[in-house]
């Protein structure tokens, strides 16, 4: 029979692969808490996953990540958004509309560093999905 701690450290794992597979992100914070702190990573993941089959469509949910990632100049986090968001129907123009509103709350340092990395992103990605859809 396995461990207590044995039993926690799979669940990590099994955590940690699915931010990495699933969510195609390795979240900073990750490894530190499945260490120091696992029951703080399973409830962020809880709340991860309580949205996931929410209210809101997936292409809104990742704009949303991806607008406020840009707002905290988190580049990686908003480029891994904005690509879930084209993959889940959101448009380039629909994409760039919502920087134009950022710039207009909080000013043009978010499009001009982190908002540009995330569109060109999500630009790379549709043109690799229309690539896949011509052949």
């Amino acid at each position: 029979m396995k461990t207590e701690v044995e039993l926690i450290m799979k669940d990590n794992e099994k955590i940690l692969d699915y931010y990495k597979q699933e969510l195609k992100w390795d979240p900073p914070f990750a490894d530190a808490l499945s260490k120091y702190c696992p029951d703080s990573l399973k409830g962020y993941l809880v709340m991860r996953e309580s949205i996931q089959n929410g209210h809101l469509p997936k292409k809104t949910r990742e704009l949303i990540f991806t607008i406020l990632d840009s707002i905290d100049d988190e580049v990686s986090g908003a480029k891994a958004h904005a690509v879930a968001a084209v993959e889940a129907g959101l448009t380039i123009e629909e994409l760039t509309e919502a920087f134009v509103i950022v710039t207009i709350v909080k000013g043009i340092n978010v499009l001009c560093k982190t908002g540009t990395e995330a569109i060109k992103a999500a630009e790379d990605r549709l043109s690799e999905i229309n690539t896949v859809k011509k052949n």
